[in-house]
């Protein structure tokens, strides 16, 4: 374990796989009521992908604005201005996407319930240890920059140093995880349709 970093922080990652195994199993066996050609189905379909869109664009955003200064220096600008952690946030929105491409009810309320009740806790964790970092200049930060929904009246844009090109490129390397998926989530829609799968719930 990284010195300084709480259990949490340390298996944020692990857990949120482990987690995520559960999804597949909901994909697969269960299923919207709405045709696959319809305006519901649109609407899903175009509400996750805006949502991916903007999560991954979010993630390098944030990348390019904190890639490699973690823990070194307090960032507090760019989307770091409207929240203190930006690159959840995003990270949010695009696993949100993902959720609408399946078009699956009970997987967003899964992913939403999830996030909602673990991730406060990795944030709270990072946050102690960012205060022993920085001290009163973080608890400053904290007062004035909510922690994780952007308040974008509070945008600063400046203060973007060098840009690390490497980190950029590894940060979309890891969002294209998202991208990927639908794809994915159009040929299991498929799979229902021709009767390769067969859905034991359907929602409503």
């Amino acid at each position: 374990m990284k010195e300084g970093y709480s259990w949490f922080e340390h298996n944020r990652r692990k857990i949120t796989r482990v987690v995520l195994l559960f999804s597949p199993v909901i994909i697969l066996f269960t299923r919207h009521s709405w045709p696959s050609k319809s305006v519901m189905a649109d609407v899903f379909k175009l509400s996750g992908i805006v949502l991916v869109a903007a999560g991954v664009l979010g993630r390098l955003w944030c990348t390019a604005y904190i890639g490699g200064r973690k823990n070194e220096t307090l960032v507090m600008n760019g989307p770091y201005s409207m929240c203190r952690n930006p690159l959840y946030f995003f990270s949010f929105l695009a696993g949100l996407g993902v959720a609408f491409e399946f078009q699956n009810i009970l997987l967003i309320l899964f992913y939403v319930v999830f996030f909602s009740f673990y991730y406060p806790l990795v944030i709270s964790s990072e946050e102690k240890r960012l205060h022993s970092f920085f001290g009163d200049t973080f608890l400053q930060y904290k007062k004035n920059v909510p922690a994780f929904f952007p308040n974008i009246f509070k945008l600063n844009t400046g203060g973007l140093q060098d840009i690390s090109y490497r980190l950029i490129f590894k940060s979309l390397m890891d969002a294209s995880f998202f991208i990927i998926l639908i794809p994915v989530a159009l040929w299991v829609d498929s799979l229902f349709e021709s009767g390769v799968l067969h859905a034991y719930l359907v929602l409503p």
